[in-house]
């Protein structure tokens, strides 16, 4: 059997990771749907028993005025109930967003610091004459690594802004 070459278990390693790492994001995604699922379901539920109880109103209503007034009240959709479900959906977004966000930038971390033990593994067993090789390898990893720091703090102002900004108009 052949062997294989340096750091090839290294790779392989962060491989699986990786695929672990996706099924966890696909299993948090799985638990946001399930409460917005759930939520829904709460919500219908909710409306059914109450226009259960309206149409027992209405039945039992002896006159037209009594009648219009019941039509008139019912008719206006209640602000509070709609608030409440928004910021139930707004919560469940945010909560799985946050989380999927953190794995996702745990992952990267770990892949990076990964990648370049690798890279450094591969660097050392290279052959002899190669330094100019490894300089580029090297310089490559650490342009790679701030440009990707650069855009993570980017990304995160832009969160932390969108976020005020919704918190303002509430």
């Amino acid at each position: 059997m052949a062997s294989k070459p340096p750091g090839t278990e290294q790779f392989e390693k962060m491989q699986r990771e990786a695929i672990d790492a996706s099924s966890a994001a696909a299993a948090k995604t799985l638990e946001g749907f399930q409460k917005l699922a759930a939520l829904n379901m709460q919500t219908a539920r909710t409306a059914l028993e109450q226009s259960t109880e309206q149409i027992e109103a209405l039945l039992s209503a002896r006159d037209a005025k009594t009648l219009a007034d019941l039509v008139t009240s019912m008719a206006k959709l209640s602000p509070e109930q709609f608030s409440a479900y928004a910021k139930a959906v707004y919560a469940i977004s945010s909560e799985t967003g946050t989380d999927i966000a953190s794995m996702v930038q745990k992952q990267i971390a770990d892949s990076n610091a990964k990648l370049a033990a690798a890279v450094e593994s591969l660097a050392k067993t290279a052959p002899a004459g190669m330094p100019n090789a490894n300089d580029f390898i090297t310089q490559s990893m650490n342009a790679a690594k701030s440009a990707y720091e650069q855009m993570q703090a980017a990304a995160q102002q832009f969160a932390q802004s969108a976020g005020a900004g919704k918190a303002g108009k509430r």
